[in-house]
């Protein structure tokens, strides 16, 4: 072979290795090659090649009603739903409440905390509600209630219960259409009531709301104690008889807890800040959460109603008591409708006195309306403004010392 043979040789074999050199490093079929625009660089590891290959125009899968996330990472964001507001209501009422319907019922309750959104604001970011801890059956108790409000922000709703410092700044900033600025302001002032003060608007200490029985003025009811069972301080007391129809005790603002239809327990929160509190009703009045009413405005009739739960009881009648903020009121020292109202440790049991009169359970009242119970002498046998001609008094009364207050008619 001459000289140019073995050169042409060496340079074809070193032309043909490049090719099968750069076939097997791009991963080609050898022998194969594209134009050297065609020509791509070599596949690196990087982080990105983990995440699954989604266009970035679509958006992430949303996140499920109500969730505690704030939509980030281009994810949408959640929505408010009402459902999610009632469960977390709930579990708030019986986290902050339960402990005091214990101590109330005597028993734990035995049923979850009854919720209901009555009010929602357009853009449906704003709530407003009641709550009640359901009365163990077999408990003639009162429930134990709250209002509620609550915000949806940061993707979440914020509920707050009545009685604590956050309710009235979460009030007072609701939307004018939802609430009015004279309603937050009373709902403020009732949030902030304690059993104390409120004890203060009813026993004299200082200005009350004028309260009456919850009967219409002139009217003689059967007095019996709401909450024999429970303990100290008496907080209930219930009333039977006359035309069943149950009045407002005084001015105020009224709510329903355990609503549907009309049944209800009703709370009725005066310009003091104290609230008086019905239930066992029949017939309950249907209206709005807020809604203004008078003393002496209807709120239903007498009955054996239990929408919050509790236990029967032996005659149709209305359990009335007082509230604060999250406490009841004792009665004991109470002054309404022309009565003070006293209590007796053994047995639990509540009576009125009257200047000399004293009304033991069984005994008859006469609601004499908003008026001082201390009466010049004599003045206490007078029926009261609006009475019918011949109307006593107080049926089934007595004179102080002739008989144990302690000792049922």
């Amino acid at each position: 072979m001459n000289t140019g043979a073995i050169v042409f040789s060496i340079v074809t074999g070193l032309a043909l290795l490049a090719v099968v050199e750069r076939s097997v490093i791009e991963g080609g079929p050898i022998g194969q090659s594209g134009p050297a625009g065609a020509e791509r660089p070599l596949d690196r590891p990087s982080a990105k090649a983990a995440l699954p290959n989604r266009n970035p125009q679509q958006p992430a899968p949303p996140q499920q009603n109500g969730g505690g996330g704030g939509g980030g990472g281009g994810g949408a964001a959640a929505v408010p739903d009402l459902q999610v507001l009632t469960s977390q209501v709930r579990d708030l009422t019986a986290a902050q409440r339960g402990a005091a319907a214990l101590q109330e019922y005597g028993v734990a309750a035995d049923k979850p905390p009854v919720v209901v959104v009555s009010r929602v604001s357009r853009d449906r970011t704003w709530a407003f509600g009641t709550a009640a801890v359901p009365v163990p059956a077999g408990k003639s108790s009162m429930p134990h209630v709250a209002l509620f409000a609550a915000r949806w922000t940061a993707g979440r709703w914020q509920p707050v219960l009545s009685g604590t410092p956050a309710f009235a700044g979460l009030v007072g900033r609701m939307p004018p259409a939802m609430m009015s600025v004279s309603e937050a302001r009373l709902l403020s002032r009732h949030s902030a009531t304690t059993a104390g003060q409120a004890a203060a608007a009813t026993n004299g200490t200082r200005v009350g709301d004028g309260l009456m029985l919850p009967w219409r003025v002139g009217g003689v009811w059967s007095l019996s104690t709401g909450d024999a069972a429970g303990a100290r301080p008496l907080a209930t007391l219930a009333f039977q008889g006359g035309d069943g129809r149950v009045a407002a005790a005084g001015d105020g603002r009224l709510y329903r807890f355990c609503a549907e239809g009309n049944r209800g327990f009703v709370m009725v929160i005066h310009p003091s800040g104290l609230a008086s509190a019905y239930y066992r009703m029949r017939d309950v009045v249907q209206l709005r959460d807020g809604s203004v009413v008078k003393q002496g405005d209807p709120l239903g009739r007498t009955g054996g109603d239990l929408p919050c739960g509790g236990a029967p009881a032996p005659r149709e009648q209305v359990q009335f008591g007082l509230r604060g903020a999250s406490e009841n009121v004792p009665l004991d020292g109470a002054q309404i409708g022309g009565w003070i109202f006293r209590e007796r440790a053994r047995p639990l049991l509540g009576f009125a006195e009257r200047g000399l009169l004293q009304v033991l359970p069984g005994g008859l009242l006469a609601n004499f309306g908003p008026v001082p119970p201390t009466e010049p002498p004599g003045a206490a046998e007078q029926p009261a403004p609006g009475a019918r001609p011949g109307t006593p008094p107080a049926g089934g009364t007595q004179q102080k010392g002739s008989k144990s207050a302690g000792q049922e008619q």
